[in-house]
């Protein structure tokens, strides 16, 4: 699986979960402040622990050295291929310009809200600019800008009400909650549940903005106040905190509810064991030994007493990876007998480049392919030009190194066609296991 769809995926997983359990036990409860900490730690954690590798003791501790340097990533196809686009190729330009299309939809709303500032009439508050402009349908607020409208009179009580509402969103910060948010849903828009953890923190910021007016005994008078705005309600702006935003009846039940939730403490501890079981289940790794082959025990088990895996300076090909990805698009020949037979499959090369930079002991690991695909490998590699070698203590020394090639059969206007992948130790297939 491509490494984009994998993060993809495993994002989306941690963040169903997580949100699960929002929904579970904290939604609808009065801990507003914790509930949008939640919210954000949520989507924060499933854009972060997909990223992590964290080595579990107990594996085999050669094994994870043994393969620390590896080829450069290279695509080498016929030329029918590389004048075209792959099925993944596709997919990833069109997720790119679908998260463009949401981040210029964004770019734009910013772009109106500075019409609205500079067009408007200011007034300064205590700390908030107050924006008069006849546009506004409803007053709302964006970082430290109430947006009013001129006709609307400021000193009635439900004006009052209103000023204090959106002066909770300036004084807590909300807006920078739902920037994150946008940008979040615009670069990862195939995860749904970020969309609904945006929604839901804009529920919890009404919530949080709520308190303050319907305080002092006024929420009869406030819950009023809600219901007579949202039979005018405009519609909602893409990030900005409308008073009359809905959904006016959860808000209107927050507004009686009991403010000591039962169990409040044991609702919130028990996110930290869902959070340790996640960051366990997906960023942690560790070798199998049991699914090392044969083949691969007696590159670990052989003597190694001058065979570096770990240099100061790392060897190179000859000109670089350019010239690497030249040279093995033009030597590899998909073999005859693998295609008749429709064999394909990855094959894992591993040789020692000496301090003179020559190549030697040539072989291939993990399970066989067979039809030819190992000795063509072994043939191309073994035949490459001298390397610039890796330095180790200011002097040329031994080291090993490893190059993944995956031999791909395309039925595409009867040719054939050969990819060089670089795979990274932690993903080989068949040879690690993820906890």
């Amino acid at each position: 699986m491509s490494p984009i769809l994998l993060y993809l995926l495993k994002a989306a997983v941690c963040s169903g979960i997580l949100f699960a359990y929002y929904c579970l036990a904290l939604r609808n409860q009065r801990q507003h402040r914790w509930n949008r900490v939640y919210l954000l730690g949520l989507t924060g954690a499933s854009l972060i622990l997909p990223l992590l590798r964290i080595p579990l003791p107990g594996g085999t501790p050669d094994s994870a050295a043994l393969f620390s340097y590896s080829a450069a990533a290279f695509d080498v196809g016929n030329h029918a291929q590389q004048s075209g686009f792959s099925t993944l190729q596709w997919a990833c330009t069109g997720y790119a310009f679908i998260a463009i299309l949401l981040l210029v939809r964004f770019g734009y709303a910013i772009w109106q809200l500075r019409r609205l500032i500079r067009g408007g009439r200011i007034q300064e508050g205590p700390n908030y600019r107050l924006i008069l402009h006849p546009s506004v349908p409803s007053p709302f607020s964006f970082f430290r800008f109430i947006f009013w409208n001129p006709g609307t009179e400021q000193l009635s009580p439900e004006s009052r009400h209103m000023l204090q509402h959106e002066q909770v969103h300036v004084r807590k910060g909300h807006s920078w909650d739902t920037i994150f948010m946008e940008l979040v849903t615009a670069l990862c828009w195939a995860n749904p549940f970020f969309h609904f953890v945006k929604k839901e923190l804009s529920v919890v910021h009404e919530f949080e903005a709520d308190e303050a007016p319907a305080g002092n005994g006024q929420q009869a008078e406030y819950a009023e106040n809600l219901l007579r705005q949202a039979l005018h309600a405009p519609s909602a702006h893409l990030f900005i905190h409308h008073f009359s935003q809905p959904p006016v009846k959860r808000r209107i039940m927050m507004l009686t509810r009991n403010t000591r939730p039962r169990y409040a403490a044991a609702r919130k501890l028990m996110a930290l064991p869902l959070a340790a079981g996640l960051l366990f289940a997906v960023s942690c790794v560790q070798k199998d030994e049991a699914n090392i082959t044969a083949q691969e025990k007696q590159v670990l088990n052989a003597p190694r007493n001058e065979i570096f895996t770990e240099v100061e300076q790392p060897p190179t090909f000859a000109g670089g990876t350019t010239a690497m990805n030249k040279y093995l698009s033009e030597s590899i020949k998909y073999p005859e007998n693998a295609v008749k037979n429709g064999v394909s499959g990855t094959i894992f090369v591993t040789f020692i480049i000496r301090a003179d930079g020559s190549i030697d002991e040539v072989k291939t690991i993990g399970d066989k392919v067979g039809s030819g695909l190992e000795e063509e490998s072994i043939r191309v590699v073994r035949e490459m030009p001298k390397w610039k070698p890796g330095v180790q203590n200011g002097r040329k020394v031994d080291v090993l190194f490893n190059i993944p090639i995956r031999y791909t059969l395309q039925e595409q206007e009867s040719e054939k066609t050969t990819s060089f992948w670089p795979v990274e130790p932690s993903y080989w297939p068949g040879k690690n296991k993820e906890c």
